[in-house]
């Protein structure tokens, strides 16, 4: 009888686990679709799904079972979903699924609802609280001993939950942090600066163009929008340099504009940038910089739709044509000095066309989402009411420090060909944790670099695509530097350029606020390019996961990474 009635308990909790798995599937195309009808009977399958396996496995009789051998932890773990999956789909999705339905509302006559913003934070805030104490209710489970399939779908499910606990992590703050932003509570002006990827930086790409966005009471306009040259070359750079970062980005850092990204750092970058508007607009202070690249604009269109631009004679840009039109047919068919006019036609474009009647506010919050887990939308506060409001979000774009016992490895890439080549940049990147002794990690990496286009096909491109040799590098080629940041306190040894060591006595290591720093070259002609290699270790008690960050490039996705300890 006992086994029989196990049998039976089992096969009711798996057949409401698959029943949940499908309206959870269901659930998630809904949403993704904005297909409203069909997102609230997925999600009221689910909720009457985990809520039955819930209460099957959260009996005396279930605990009973837990304790049966060999599979006893298996059971343990099915109960510890099915609990967690209750919270999710009774306490999470509702309040959840009713914040969605209000997106459609956030902007009223081109200007941001601060009342409904305001609204929205208690059940954005339930959600949030709901997934946390789901993904608590998994902590004390170790999925290592589940039998094969069982471990694949409680992993999945754990990372589903512990990306939307994130997720909602992140909105939550964003309600929280929209209203200073957007001038609830007095006029704010940003400098906007868009990335231009077809010449890579180490934040995203050149910044080509910028514009000044005025923020009062909700409502954001577009004052003023020139190209990255507007701003001169100074004698001297326009903020102290510390002695290492003159020697690892030289003295442009802090004269050029346009060079102004060269770190990864994008707090640092913005305020160098803030201190060359402050020498050509003394009176209009700014509260902040903001940075976009052309990929995280495909993003935005996702939600945004269409948009037309007057001056690329009537195109229409869309998710799936904007990169390749401002990237590679703007040099083909424009002059060197219409180009500016056609990227600041399209940002002002994209920028209005984002505060009107959209298809999808979904999608574009997902886009922005995505660009800034991307690392290709960045916001610094400056110095004011509002500096720390960002503080600990990944939408700052900080270069680590000392961060306790997480290793940060960085990936920083900048043309030095002085061209657009950078469209037909490809890289890929491996790191991987080799051992760990004392509470030192040994780090193994690698990065191959190459060009989309051979050299004898580019030499065809436009002067101003090749750079014309313009410092040296043969037309149809490209010279990136690739900038190694090694962990705080740690070492970088063992570099290899297409297997030739470097000695360690010629590779020179700077150290940049704590952390190791070397500079490489790779020069591209084809694509099979070059591969660089190295070894890193970490600091003392750096026991933690790696994590890794790396220069986002023109093609979508992230080579970002969290790498497992190998202690």
């Amino acid at each position: 009888v006992s086994l029989a009635w196990s049998a039976f308990t089992l096969w009711q909790v798996y057949h409401e686990l698959s029943q949940a798995r499908r309206a959870a599937i269901a659930l998630r195309a809904g949403i993704y679709d904005d297909d409203k009808a069909a997102r609230n009977e997925a999600a009221y399958d689910l909720a009457d799904a985990a809520s039955a396996a819930a209460d099957h496995t959260g009996g005396v009789w279930w605990r009973l079972m837990t304790w049966t051998p060999v599979v006893g932890d298996d059971l343990a773990g099915v109960g510890a979903v099915s609990q967690s999956m209750d919270a999710v789909a009774n306490d999470g999705m509702r309040p959840l699924l009713s914040s969605l339905d209000q997106l459609d509302h956030v902007t009223v006559d081109r200007r941001v609802d601060l009342g409904l913003v305001a609204r929205l934070r208690d059940p954005i805030e339930q959600a949030r609280q709901a997934f946390v104490e789901a993904e608590q209710g998994l902590a004390d489970e170790k999925s290592s001993g589940y039998l094969g399939p069982l471990q694949t779908r409680y992993d999945e499910y754990a990372a589903l939950i512990a990306e939307t606990r994130r997720a909602l992590a992140s909105a939550d703050k964003a309600l929280d942090v929209l209203p200073e932003l957007v001038g609830a509570h007095g006029p704010r002006d940003y400098l906007l600066v868009f990335q231009n990827n077809a010449e890579i930086r180490a934040t995203a790409g050149l910044p080509g163009s910028w514009a000044l966005v005025h923020a009062e009471d909700g409502l954001l306009t577009m004052e003023e929008q020139d190209g990255g040259g507007f701003f001169p070359e100074t004698a001297k750079p326009v903020l102290p340099l510390t002695p290492g970062e003159a020697q690892v980005y030289g003295p442009q850092l802090g004269t050029y504009f346009r060079d102004a990204n060269f770190t990864p750092d994008f707090p640092r970058a913005a305020a160098l940038m803030d201190a060359q508007w402050a020498r050509s607009f003394p009176g209009v202070p700014l509260d902040g910089v903001i940075s976009i690249d052309v990929r995280a604009l495909s993003y935005l269109l996702q939600g945004v739709g269409p948009v037309e631009v007057e001056a690329v004679a009537g195109a229409v840009l869309t998710k799936d044509n904007v990169v390749d039109a401002l990237l590679k047919v703007a040099y083909e068919r424009f002059a060197p000095d219409q180009q500016n006019d056609v990227f600041e036609a399209a940002a002002k474009a994209i920028f209005e066309a984002s505060k009107g009647d959209i298809e999808s506010p979904l999608k574009l919050v997902r886009g922005l989402d995505r660009a800034t887990t991307e690392g290709r939308f960045r916001i610094s506060l400056l110095d004011g009411p509002d500096a720390d409001l960002l503080d600990g979000t990944r939408v700052r774009g900080v270069l680590a420090g000392d961060d306790g016992s997480t290793p940060h490895v960085d990936i920083g890439l900048n043309d030095a060909t002085g061209a657009k080549m950078s469209y037909y940049l490809s890289y890929t990147i491996e790191l991987d944790a080799a051992e760990c002794t004392d509470g030192v990690q040994t780090l193994q990496g690698s990065v191959r670099l190459g060009q989309s286009i051979s050299g004898a096909d580019a030499k065809a491109l436009p002067d101003y695509v090749t750079g014309a040799a313009r410092y040296g590098i043969p037309v149809g080629q490209q010279l990136v530097l690739v900038r190694l940041y090694a962990p705080y306190g740690g070492r970088i040894s063992d570099v290899e350029v297409d297997g030739q060591a470097i000695d360690q006595d010629v590779l020179q290591v700077v150290e940049l606020g704590g952390r190791p720093v070397v500079t490489l070259t790779a020069q591209l002609a084809d694509p099979e390019g070059t591969e660089l290699s190295w070894r890193m270790r970490t600091g003392p008690g750096q026991t933690g996961d790696t994590e890794l960050r790396v220069t986002p490039s023109i093609l979508p996705g992230t080579s970002d990474a969290t790498v497992a300890s190998a202690c």
